[in-house]
């Protein structure tokens, strides 16, 4: 399975439509987001820019809250709504890998997750920086940013990750 993973899109809409054309053209199975949506606007343009490409899409809040009520209210609108916890992360089996997504914004908490080498694969974001290792036995992801900034800089990339669960790696794409 192609697992599209996509992070602090920040309400960037030009971002966050190049990153959808490439889960489409990469055809993904399923589309993570580990958080920072930040404005309903968002998931209502991604819910355009997704319709005909109906796969699960699983997502955390993050730490940039934006107006949280109004997104959730949008997500209940939405074609294909987005799968959202209750608590900080979402924990997932994915192909018989014990998978958790958490936006990686109090690093006591991320090391944990990594310490405990109780999950095979943890998708993270926040730092809008690119990670893809393995710690022990467990694989990394933080897919960068789609908003074209990292931390207080602007840049001229953003990227998306694409793992692929039969050969336990990620792809980072840049654009």
């Amino acid at each position: 399975m192609l697992i599209g993973i996509i992070s602090d899109t920040h309400d960037n809409l030009q971002g966050l439509k190049k990153a959808i054309q490439i889960f489409k053209e990469n055809k993904v199975e399923m589309l993570i987001h580990c958080g920072d949506w930040c404005s309903p606007f968002t998931l209502e343009f991604f819910d355009r820019e997704m319709e005909g490409f109906n796969i699960p899409v699983k997502s955390v809040i993050g730490n940039n809250h934006g107006d949280i009520k109004r997104i959730i209210v949008s997500n209940h609108r939405m074609k294909n709504p987005i799968e959202w916890p209750k608590t900080v992360t979402l924990k997932l089996d994915i192909d018989n890998k014990k998978t958790i997504i958490y936006h990686g914004d109090d690093f006591d908490i991320l090391n944990a997750l990594i310490d405990c080498q109780k999950y095979d694969i943890i998708f993270t974001g926040h730092l809008h920086r690119v990670r893809n290792e393995v710690v022990g036995k467990t694989l990394i992801i933080n897919p960068g940013s789609t908003s074209f900034a990292c931390e207080s800089e602007i840049t001229e990339e953003a990227s998306v990750a694409i793992y692929n669960t039969q050969t336990d790696k990620a792809e980072i794409i840049r654009f």
